[in-house]
């Protein structure tokens, strides 16, 4: 049975981390990707004291910590100003530190932001990039947390392809690739080829609905992400880790409940309470 995660998007302007895991854990999920967002998990101000206290949580509950995520709405690794590159590059070390701290893993890495009306060619967004990780690797292999770089419709390497290039081009062991099939879906990628470019890169997987016209994070079952095709392309990839559900909706735990639901059929274990 796959396992599957959750992460915690539905919840960073209401709950913070460890009341939210003390929740999801009572309705049976025990694998968590945590968004890095105050009030939730903030990046700046939560002292030793309080990541210590968050890690208990999470042992309390019986609950891992698969990997952290930070939005990428005031960060920007491939900006074409090297002071924003700077500043982002900061955001994300001192998100090394938190991952490390809590216990994380992994930790998500959107490769930038670029505007879909006129992106910078794809070599200014190796460059910008290449400087950008090369910077984080250290301190990433130091404390012992996988950058998991994501593929982003916005972003600067938006399909398996390039991605798998950019991120082959590392020697570092810490940095890997996180994928996800709604994005993947939305650009109009084939997941199965997609997984098969990917596999030996693979750290963190992401799963939601969308359709090819409207970009989405729905609950498994609104849109049509092939997700049985999904889920059999990670298998034959060798890939053991879970699936995280990355699902954004007004009614949280019914959309994870729901989405757990569709997806039993195709070998994903349930959570105890997933019809709560």
């Amino acid at each position: 049975m796959r396992e599957i995660a959750v992460n915690t998007y539905g919840y960073i302007w209401s709950t913070p981390a460890a009341d939210c895991i003390r929740r999801l854990a009572e309705l049976g999920y025990r694998n968590f990707e945590l968004m890095i967002h105050p009030p939730h998990l903030p990046l700046d101000g939560m002292s030793a004291a309080a990541r210590r206290d968050l890690r208990q949580a999470v042992e309390r509950a019986g609950a891992w910590i698969t990997s952290v995520n930070m939005p990428s709405l005031d960060q920007n690794l491939a900006s074409s100003f090297a002071r924003v590159r700077e500043a982002s590059v900061a955001m994300f070390l001192d998100a090394i530190d938190l991952a490390a701290d809590i216990g994380a893993p992994s930790l998500v890495t959107v490769p930038g932001r670029m505007s879909p009306l006129f992106p910078p060619p794809l070599a200014n967004r190796i460059e910008w990039m290449t400087e950008s990780v090369e910077r984080l690797a250290p301190r990433a292999e130091a404390r012992g947390v996988g950058l998991a770089i994501e593929n982003v419709p916005f972003a600067s390497f938006p399909d398996a392809k390039t991605l798998a290039a950019f991120v082959r081009g590392f020697a570092s062991p810490a940095v890997g690739v996180c994928y996800d099939a709604a994005n993947a879906h939305f650009i109009g990628e084939d997941l199965a080829e997609g997984v098969a470019e990917l596999a030996d890169l693979l750290k963190v997987v992401h799963l939601s609905d969308t359709t090819r016209e409207i970009w989405r994070h729905d609950p498994i079952g609104l849109g049509d992400v092939p997700a049985e095709a999904f889920a059999r392309a990670l298998d034959r990839a060798g890939f053991k880790g879970p699936c995280t559900l990355e699902i954004i909706d007004a009614d949280t735990e019914g959309a994870l409940a729901a989405s757990c639901r569709a997806l039993a059929p195709f070998g994903f274990a349930q959570p105890a309470r997933a019809d709560t």
